[in-house]
């Protein structure tokens, strides 16, 4: 957490000390299976049902009503002190434990002041759960679908009308993660002759005798996307999209190799795509808006399922997996403009920060996290958003390092 106010910045940062880093630090080792890795104990420890895949809470931290919640793939979210970051707890949001499944990457619109959760309920026939709570904190709505086919889902669209499932071909071999003989990640499998399936809900369900709608389109792999919008009846959806994942999915993904000091395989960057689904329409366009080396997509997340023109988003240098620069997208020109921080120095996610002093869509500040491994220290950096191609403003310099972080969110002190 960085703190700014009073003419100086504040950094804090604790660990979450969710049931499985208690269990290991106690234990000094590792005890439990997570999305990526089995336990010890071979088959027999990693059996459905003895396989118990613990959160690690380590993917998307989010302010909410005066607290932080941190989210994983599995599991329940765990809720921390917003002041001191200490731990407080795995929540259900006083909701029945095994009522709904929560993914990393949930949904808050700032208009209605909804928060919005899908997560995916893996068995013989996966389901997807759905689950909104209203600006009070109550639960607006809950219920779950039958998924037409097993897909690794990270992140999904919302707009002001609809839900978006982008349903890539990222199947789960079943049986090897069910009978204990791999864990999630290498039981997943990529089959792009498959194609895309985008499977479409209205966002207010209510009644029920709902039944989703499919729409096809060309196979791209998404980790993350930047926003869907409606124009007219039309469905806009951008993202950062991959012809083929062979950095996370293959015979020698890089994502695991460099875990191990090797450089593994990356063959196929992520662009820009974007995906229009007119009226009607069984078949969607999938086109790539800027090519490029990108990931960790954010908007301003005050246009949440509205309109947007400017995306902001990390770069890489070709044939490279981690990104060194910071990019401003122009959906409407296809202009992309960014600044290099440098060979050895590699950027995190761009969180938007908005200029209340200003207007425009860009009208604010990108806080991103970097990191410095000639000197092995971290620091923030804040660039105007307007103008990021200019570099930073200014920097926040830290005395130690800071493991690359995934998602985090600007929340205003009060």
């Amino acid at each position: 957490m960085f703190r700014f106010g009073d003419g100086e910045v504040e950094y804090r940062v604790r660990f979450v000390r969710t049931d499985k880093f208690v269990d290991e630090e106690r234990a000094g080792k590792f005890v439990w299976s997570t999305f990526s890795t089995q336990a010890p104990g071979g088959v027999l420890a990693n059996v459905l049902p003895q396989r118990k895949i613990r959160s690690q809470a380590g993917i998307t931290a989010v302010p909410r009503r005066g607290r932080v919640f941190a989210f994983d793939e599995t599991g329940l979210p765990w809720e921390l002190d917003a002041d001191t970051l200490g731990t407080r707890g795995e929540t259900s949001f006083g909701l029945p434990r095994d009522l709904t499944f929560y993914a990393a990457h949930n949904k808050i619109d700032v208009e209605t002041g909804e928060w919005l959760h899908f997560g995916i309920e893996f068995g013989r026939r996966p389901r997807v759960h759905l689950t909104t709570f209203a600006a009070d904190g109550s639960l607006a709505g809950h219920d779950s679908y039958a998924l037409p086919r097993f897909s690794y889902l990270h992140d999904w669209f919302v707009t002001r009308r609809f839900v978006v499932l982008h349903l890539h071909p990222a199947t789960i071999e079943v049986w090897g993660l069910l009978l204990g003989l791999r864990s999630i990640v290498d039981s997943l499998r990529w089959n792009g002759a498959d194609g895309s399936l985008l499977m479409i809900l209205p966002r207010d369900r209510r009644g029920g005798g709902i039944t989703p709608r499919f729409v096809e389109t060309e196979a791209s792999f998404m980790w993350h996307s930047f926003n869907g919008h409606e124009e007219g009846d039309e469905l806009v959806l951008d993202f950062v999209g991959y012809e083929n994942p062979d950095h996370f999915i293959g015979p020698d993904p890089l994502t695991l190799a460099v875990m191990e000091g090797r450089p593994g395989q990356f063959e196929y960057p992520g662009s820009v795509r974007r995906i229009r689904i007119a009226p009607g329409a069984t078949r969607a366009t999938n086109e790539v808006v800027v090519v490029g080396n990108f990931e960790w997509p954010r908007i301003d997340d005050r246009l949440l399922g509205r309109r947007n023109r400017r995306g902001f988003v990390a770069s890489a240098r070709p044939r490279q997996f981690f990104w060194n620069a910071v990019a401003r997208i122009d959906f409407e020109s296809g202009s992309c403009l960014e600044y290099d921080f440098g060979d050895r120095v590699f950027t995190s996610e761009p969180v938007f920060v908005p200029d209340p002093g200003r207007t425009g869509e860009d009208a604010g500040w990108l806080l991103v996290e970097l990191y410095d491994s000639d000197r092995h220290k971290s620091s923030l950096a804040v660039l105007d958003a307007a103008r990021v191609e200019d570099g930073p403003l200014a920097r926040v310099l830290l005395e130690h390092h800071v493991p690359i972080s995934f998602h985090g969110y600007w929340k205003p002190r009060a």
